[in-house]
Formats: structure tokens, sequence, C-alpha cells
């Protein structure tokens, strides 16, 4: 079994500390011993003096037992034994995690920012990862992960937010996948003269570090091979527990004892890397045994320093919270001001969320929000909701450069019926429950990629379908009409669709000359289109309350006013009563209109429950055989949280509603 390689760029944010102020007055009388220096009892105690303030943290993972990709046998085993070690001979507070989902890591990392500025945080991870070469991102995947769904894995950008406002002087990560990269600085020199080594520790120990031990390359890793252990957690527990110095860096640890070892017994070549762009500083991860006392003395007495014996008089000078004061006073100054701030870029946030509301051009939309975070990329030392615009903006931004890939080609026309059809450019996307909360037959959520086509712009009319059946009438219910030429056809089964269908073929001018057949949409194009380019429920959002601007949905506010049964709140307005005419409501960013709402909309495929999970990627077509058809979108009876993009409905060949109608698309070359 193997750990797949595993590549990380963290990125860290450091903040400014003021430094204690304390007030005092004193007069001391100081007897002082014989002067006896030696360089090496100072340097040692300067260095004691450092690792005084200095306390030890590790979060440490271990992920053996995946629900839906191989399973590992040494990576719990690997944690637990490491967690020992650095617990009881290094003297770390230690976080242990088996068997980790996304939610444990991520939420855990965000427990470290409490620790202090002065600590070390060594972090250990065991378990699957994946190295994408096509994008250059890296994963950790978790316990639940799935191999063809990446969603919930996480990616080194997700550990870079989680971690960068964790404000330790020192981080290591020491991670038994693999790390891609090359070394940007050797082992240290001869340290061996007296004073030496001590100064270049107390060095490392002061400079702010950020570095990376990882099991290997760019190259699978072996899971086994390490007497019940991987071959590099072997390696790197020897070296903790045979360590021939008392105080010594991660470097030292990685050239002296862990490289050679995993490299002598296994193909894999370990690394030791700072972290570019991260904070690195020039310093290293310093271990000190937990039985090491401070200021020992050394073997024979030798260089031994008499304490100073200080007689000090009772300060004279009165207690006094004045310059306390001035600080607090300062800090809740500060606080206002990015508070104010923060209010700034939230009116600022507003505004481009409603400008993006308007019919204007999609790079237009792009650039407001890029203006947005390029006008506020400070971080907000006391807030998260900063960030948490910034990252929405990145994704509206993501968003729109997808969308402005679907492009409206000319006005095309179908000159017998009058209808208008958009060019819908084709692409992959995640096909069904992206949320969670959809029902059976929308899961597993899964990537589905299609090819360009055309999509009729509104659904079919009632004055284009006459003129195929020119006597066709769509019915009335409880004193409302369905007969309007400009409303949605209704009361068409799905063998009428295509009996036009089959008519319009045979007579329109855009089905000649090899240019493909009208057609049903499948359920993929349908759910393809009526995203219009995004991640969300529907393409105007997560938003419910926004539904009435692109959909005509039943207000349930009160009682339907056809089966008078009592619907959950929403604040729409009661808008038609029955299907509306085409094209009332905003369109979504492929320029289609009526996506949801108006009119259950049939689609070419047979429906099975079960069809999702044996779906091709490429152009599924549905189930071959089955008893019911697909029918998609919601209607005007529907409240709107009945209306998301994955939902799916069915109804049999033959059926005729006041609730169902249909559009067409056309195949493009």
């Amino acid at each position: 079994m193997k750990k797949f390689s595993l590549t990380f760029f963290i990125f860290f944010a450091f903040f400014l500390f003021f430094p204690p102020f304390v007030q005092s007055e004193e007069r001391s009388v100081t007897v002082k011993p014989k002067e006896k220096r030696d360089l090496a009892v100072e340097a040692k105690k300067g260095l004691d003096t450092a690792l005084l303030n200095t306390k030890y943290h590790a979060l440490i993972i271990g992920n053996n037992n995946y629900k839906y990709i191989t399973k590992l046998k040494t990576a719990i085993a690997d944690a637990e034994a490491v967690e020992e070690i650095l617990k009881n001979q290094y003297g770390f507070q230690t976080k242990l995690l088996i068997d980790a989902t996304r939610g444990d890591i991520l939420d855990t990392l965000n427990d470290f920012r409490k620790i202090g500025k002065n600590d070390n945080l060594l972090i250990y991870y065991a378990g699957h990862g994946e190295f994408e070469k096509a994008s250059g991102k890296s994963y950790w995947l978790p316990v639940d992960a799935k191999s063809d769904s990446p969603s919930n894995w996480i990616i080194a950008d997700d550990i870079t937010s989680s971690i960068k406002r964790i404000t330790s002087r020192h981080i290591l990560i020491v991670s038994d996948s693999c790390y891609s990269g090359t070394l940007t600085r050797a082992v240290s020199g001869d340290l061996s003269k007296a004073g030496e080594r001590e100064k270049f520790i107390k060095k490392m120990l002061e400079r702010p570090s950020r570095t990376l031990m990882a099991s290997g390359g760019n190259e699978p890793v072996a899971d086994e091979g390490g007497s019940g252990h991987s071959v590099f957690a072997d390696a790197f527990l020897r070296a903790l527990k045979e360590a021939d110095k008392n105080i010594f860096t991660a470097e030292e640890l990685f050239h002296g004892r862990v490289k050679s070892s995993v490299a002598g017994k296994s193909k894999q070549v370990p690394e030791y890397n700072d972290i570019k762009n991260s904070g690195h500083d020039g310093g290293d991860f310093i271990f000190k045994l937990a039985s090491v006392p401070l200021f020992p003395l050394n073997k024979g007495g030798e260089g031994v320093v008499e304490p100073e014996i200080n007689v000090k008089e009772a300060p004279k000078s009165d207690f006094s919270l004045e310059d306390l004061d001035k600080k607090a006073k300062q800090i809740e100054d500060n606080k206002a001001a990015w508070g104010n701030t923060l209010n700034k870029m939230q009116s600022a946030f507003n505004q481009v969320a409603e400008y993006q509301k308007r019919d204007i051009e999609k790079n237009l939309k792009i650039a407001a929000w890029s203006k947005f975070l390029n006008s506020f990329t400070e971080d907000n030392p006391y807030s998260d909701d900063d960030e948490r615009m910034r990252q929405k903006a990145k994704q509206e931004i993501e968003q729109w450069q997808k969308v402005a890939m679907a492009t409206v080609v000319g006005d095309t026309r179908d000159t017998v019926t009058g209808m208008e059809l958009i060019f819908v450019k084709g692409g992959c996307y995640q096909m069904g429950d992206t949320f969670g909360d959809g029902e059976n037959d929308e899961k597993p959520m899964h990537e589905v990629c299609v090819d360009n086509f055309y999509m009729g712009k509104y659904e079919v009319t009632n004055e284009q379908f006459r003129k195929f059946r020119s006597n066709h009438n769509s019915g009335d219910y409880g004193g409302f009409s369905f007969n309007d030429d400009n409303q949605p056809v209704v009361s068409v089964s799905w063998e009428d669709a295509n009996e036009f269908i089959k008519w319009l073929n045979e007579n329109s001018p855009l089905t000649k000359g090899g240019r493909g057949l009208y057609r049903l949409p499948t359920e993929a194009e349908w759910e393809y289109a009526a995203r219009g380019g995004t991640r969300n429920r529907n393409y105007w959002g997560d938003n419910k309350d926004d539904a009435c601007r692109y959909a005509n949905v039943h207000d349930r506010t009160s009682k339907s006013k056809f089966t008078g049964l009592p619907w959950e709140n929403h604040n729409c307005d009661d808008g038609y009563a029955v299907a509306s005419p085409v094209g009332r409501f905003q369109p979504n960013a492929f320029g289609l209109y009526d996506m949801m709402g108006n009119v259950w909309e049939w689609c070419q495929d047979w429906y099975a429950d079960d069809y999702y999970r044996k779906s091709p990627k490429n152009n599924p077509g549905g189930a071959s055989s089955g008893q019911y058809r697909v029918l998609r979108g919601g209607s005007w009876s529907n409240g709107p949280l009945d209306l998301r993009a994955s939902f799916r409905y069915w109804g049999g060949p033959a059926l005729r509603g006041i609730f169902d109608g249909f559009r067409l698309v056309l195949s493009a070359q």
C-alpha cells in the first residue's frame, strides 16, 4: 500500500506585539563573585534563558481506516508512537487525531491559534495524500475522502488559511507522504568549539522558522517496512529516541539520522526544506530533551559560575495603572479603527454584489470584484469577517470567468416556429447533490462533461406549439387560463413533445445541411445549462429570497391557492397564479430564461433512481429503459425551497399536466 505525494506551500502572517511594560524603581546592593569567565558556560546560560519561555505543542494525525479508498496499515501506529515519544521524552503538549475527517483536522488546527508567540508547534501527518501535476495542487485526504470526488479533500491552501494566524515562532510539518521540491540550504558547519554550538542553537531559536520534513520526493512512499511502522516513521522515531545531543535542530535530526536511514532501506529519498514565502527568517525548530535541566554544571566542575547574590531594597515608587490605561485606550482606538475599516469593506462588498446583478458585460462584473479585493488587502486582527468576504469575492470571480466561456451566438432563430436559440459552450461540472441535503436519487455527486449545444432561450410557447397542432388546448384551472400565446405550452406529454420535434426536424431550415436535429435535452445537459456556470443551489445563488426575481415561484407565506395546504414561510410576493408568459423574470448567466419555476420541463432520459452510481462521465444519456421519463426545474406551484438545479422528478411518457412543458436543444457542430 502507498501514501501518495503531497506538496505544501504554507503562507503565514505575523502580528506585531507590544513588549510588556513594567514600571519600577529600586536600589540594589549586589555582592558579585570573583570574575571568572567561561565562554561556553555563558553561551549555555544564554540559550537556557531563551528556552525558559518556550513551550512545545504537537498535532499528530494518523489515518488508516479509509471508507472509500485503500486502507493503510501503519499510519495509526506511527502517529501513536510519535505522540508517546514527543510527550514523554521531549515534554510536548500533544493532540492526537485518529481516522480524522476534514472538519476534525481544520477545527483542531484553528484551536492552535491560542498558543504563545514564543512557542513551537509540530504537525505530524500520516495518511493518504494526492498531488495533481496538471494543476500543481496538493491535498491531504481525510478518512472519508473519495478518489473521484475531491470536494472534501484538504487542499494545501486550506492548511495555509487555517494556520496563517498562528503566531508561534517555529512551525515544523512532518509529513509521512511525499514532498516535491529541492533543498534550499545545507547542514550547518563545524560547531565543535566551546560556545559556538550554544550560540548557533540560540540564533536558530530566536529567528522565526517555517519548515517541512517530508518522507519522500515526488514519488510513492512505503506504508510498511519499519518494524510495524512505515520506513520513514521508523527512522524518525529512532532518531528521536537515540539523539546524541540534549538540544538539537530539526535540520540536524534530519541530516544526521533520518535521511540516510530512509534512503538506505527504500527507493524514496526524504527531504527537508524551508517553506517559501511563509515568513521563514533563517531559524529552525529546536528539540530539547525534557529530562535536561537548565543551567547544568560542566563535568568536573569546570566553568562553574557562582550565582550573583542580590540584596534589594523595597521599591519606594507609588503603584499606578496610568500607563496600562494608556495602552488600553490605544487598543480600543485601534479596534474602533479596524471596525470602521470592516464596515467600509462590508459596504463595498454589498455594492459589488448588487452591481453584478445588473445586465452588463461579465468582464465588468469580474473587474468589480477584483477592484474590491485590491482595495481591502490587509487582514483584520480582530475579525474573520474580512477573510470570508475575500473568499466569497474570489468565488464570484471564478464563477463569472466560467460563465464568460458560454457565449450567445448571434440571433439564432428558427424561422418555422420563431424559437430563439442560445449557444451553450460545453464543459465539465459536478452533477447532483453538491450540498449534502438532496434526495437519494441526486447522489452521489459526480463529474460530468457535455459537448456544445444550442438550447431554447425560452420554454416552447402555446403559439409555437400550435404551428404544429393548431387546436391544442393547454387548459385552465380555478378560473385561470393557460392558453395565452406567450405562456409556455402545458398539458403536453413526453410523447407529444417528441411528435412536435419530429415535425419540426422535417420542416426547419436549421436542421438542414448536416447541422443536427432538434431533440429534448439530456438530463445532464439540462442541469449544466440550469446551473449557468455556478456551484450554487441555483443560478441566482443560495439565498431563497432571490428566487422571486429569477423564477415564477409560488408564495408560501399563506396557503396554496390550489391545494389549501400551509407552506413554509417565505417573503416572495404572490406573483403569477399560473404559468407566466415566458421571459418575464431575469435570466441566468447563460442567457436562458425560466430554467427554474414556471413549468416542469421534459428531458430525453428514462428515469432511474440509482443512475448516478453508474453514470458515464462524458455526455450521459440516462438509463437504457424504464417506466418514467425525467422532468426538471419545478413549476409555478412550487415554493423556493423546492427549486434547486439538482432536483429530479419523473412522469409517465403519456402524462399530460398543467404543470408540465418543455424546451428544445439542437446539437452544435
